[in-house]
C-alpha cells in the first residue's frame, strides 16, 4: 500500500522521482504492472491481441524515451528512478481509466466518460512532464513540453505500427 501512496504522492505533485527507491525488483515489477495495465485498456478497444503488441511497443517507447533524454542530458544514472516513477504513476492514472474505457463501450453516447478521459490524458501529461522537471533538473514547462512531445509522438508511432481498423 506505501507503494500506490508513493505513486498518488507523485501524480500530485508532492514527491518525485528521487523519491522512488532505487531497487531493480521495483523497477521490473513496474514494468510489469504498467504492461498489464496497458494491454488491458488497449485490449478492450482493440482485441486482445493487438493490445498485447501495442502494450509491447508503448513501454518499449517509453523506456527509449526516458533512457535517450537521460542519456542526452548526462543524466543516466537516474534512469531506473525515473522510470520506475513514470511507470508506477502512469499505472495508477491507467487504473484510474479502465472503468471510464467500460462506461463507453457500454454507453459509447455518453460525453460525461469522454470528458473525464481527456482529463485523465492532460493529468497523465502534466504527471509526466513533472517527473522529467525532476529528473532533467528543468524548469517544469520544459518537463510538459517534452511529455506533450512524447506523447504527440507515441501517437504517431502507434498509429502508423497499428493503423485503425475499419
Amino acid at each position: 500500500m506505501s507503494l500506490v501512496r508513493l505513486f498518488l504522492a507523485i501524480c500530485l505533485y508532492q514527491k518525485g522521482p528521487q523519491d522512488v527507491p532505487a531497487s531493480a525488483a521495483l523497477f521490473y515489477s513496474m514494468m510489469l504492472a504498467y504492461f498489464a495495465v496497458g494491454a488491458a485498456l488497449l485490449g478492450m478497444q482493440t482485441g486482445w491481441l493487438i493490445g498485447i503488441g501495442q502494450a509491447v511497443v508503448e513501454l518499449v517507447l517509453v523506456l527509449g524515451f526516458i533512457w535517450g533524454l537521460l542519456a542526452l542530458s548526462q543524466k543516466s544514472a537516474r534512469f531506473q528512478q525515473t522510470a520506475t516513477a513514470l511507470l508506477g504513476s502512469e499505472t495508477l492514472i491507467s487504473v484510474a481509466a479502465l472503468p471510464l474505457l467500460l462506461s463507453v463501450k457500454v454507453a459509447p453516447q455518453a460525453a460525461f466518460p469522454y470528458v473525464l478521459l481527456m482529463g485523465l490524458m492532460i493529468w497523465s501529461m502534466a504527471v509526466t512532464g513533472h517527473i522529467l522537471r525532476h529528473a532533467l533538473s528543468k524548469p517544469l514547462s520544459l518537463g510538459i513540453g517534452l511529455a506533450v512531445l512524447y506523447f504527440l509522438a507515441t501517437y504517431q508511432i502507434m498509429a502508423y505500427w497499428f493503423p485503425p481498423r475499419g
